[in-house]
């Protein structure tokens, strides 16, 4: 199975893969707070204040007939309720890509889905989905 990326780690884990949840765009959106000071008579200043928000928007499509099932966006979902139904509180997820490179915890923000294409028992024959993920910045010790 070709692996474009992993979320989360061990047991609560998804796999993004060309057989399943196949995401066919990935925009990563990364921000730096340069918030502006008006002056009388001159320019704004700017003062670097911290790095801002870095987010990643996976779009894809599954086809539930062909591989992967019905349940792939239900597993996503599943994922990012899991540490709340054990009782240890929300957690981020490792994100790694399938080539390898390790790119840190993240908290999943949203998911949104279509099922433009219905079967005639009310199953999805198509799924779109948009998983939005947010970077997660721990504390330093």
């Amino acid at each position: 199975m070709d692996v474009l990326m992993t979320l989360g780690d061990g047991q609560a884990q998804f796999r993004f893969a060309i057989d399943t949840a196949a995401y066919q765009s990935l925009q990563r959106r990364t921000e730096w707070r340069w918030p502006a000071q008006d002056r009388l008579w001159n320019d704004p200043a700017r003062q670097f204040t911290g790095k801002g928000n870095d987010e990643i928007t996976l779009e894809g499509v599954i086809l539930p007939a062909f591989r992967g099932g019905i349940g792939q966006i239900k597993a996503m979902r599943d994922l990012s309720d899991a540490a709340l139904r054990d009782g240890s509180g929300a957690r981020p997820l490792l994100l790694v890509t399938g080539y390898g490179d390790v790119l840190g915890e993240w908290v999943i923000t949203g998911i949104e889905e279509e099922q433009p294409t219905i079967g005639p028992s009310g199953a999805p024959l198509e799924q779109r989905f948009r998983l939005t993920l947010a970077a997660y910045a721990r504390d330093a010790a």
